[in-house]
């Protein structure tokens, strides 16, 4: 079958094509635009058929650009926890909740870190709800974690650490 081609469809393609263009070639000369052009395109950055649990968060902390340190700040988990968790040593559920969390992860990075930890939640639950909701929070709050825990305590539910909490610091 025959499309007709109205000449203003020529004129918008042709202008889409520039605007890509323009928009690649000005990217070119940015090093943070570069990081920021390839986060946009793979930043969906999902597990390779080698990766372990422990590596998959290690090459997701890496290519997040954080730090055990930062991870241990956002969670409220001791740095040679987490370090044991990049090491693929030790898994509790609370924990791997809290760090997927920390992550800030897309969803389907979530799934994969769900099914690399061999982990499943029930989502007809509220605290799981809970725990779901600041999943997709953690994208653009640091302290999504923290905020998680208090939540969960609101509603009578045990916190994924102590950050947040007043346990915190004792």
């Amino acid at each position: 079958m025959i499309h007709k081609i109205e000449h203003s469809d020529l004129i918008n393609m042709v202008r889409i094509i520039d605007v890509r263009h323009e928009f690649l070639k000005e990217w070119e000369n940015d090093e943070n635009m570069i990081r920021m052009f390839i986060d946009l395109n793979i930043g969906n950055f999902l597990p390779g058929d080698e990766d372990t649990f422990g590596s998959y968060l290690t090459n997701l902390m890496n290519f997040k650009g954080l730090t055990p340190t930062v991870l241990a700040e956002r969670t409220g988990i001791s740095y040679n926890t987490i370090y044991k968790y990049l090491s693929d040593y030790g898994r509790s559920k609370p924990y791997t909740l809290a760090l997927m969390i920390a992550f800030g992860l897309e969803p389907s990075q979530i799934d994969a870190v769900f099914s690399l930890a061999e982990l499943r939640i029930d989502r007809r639950c509220t605290e799981n709800n809970i725990i779901n909701r600041y999943m997709q929070l953690g994208r653009s709050d640091e302290n999504a974690v923290a905020k998680c825990n208090q939540t969960l305590v609101i509603f009578g539910f045990d916190s994924l650490t102590a950050l947040g909490t007043n346990a915190y610091g004792k």
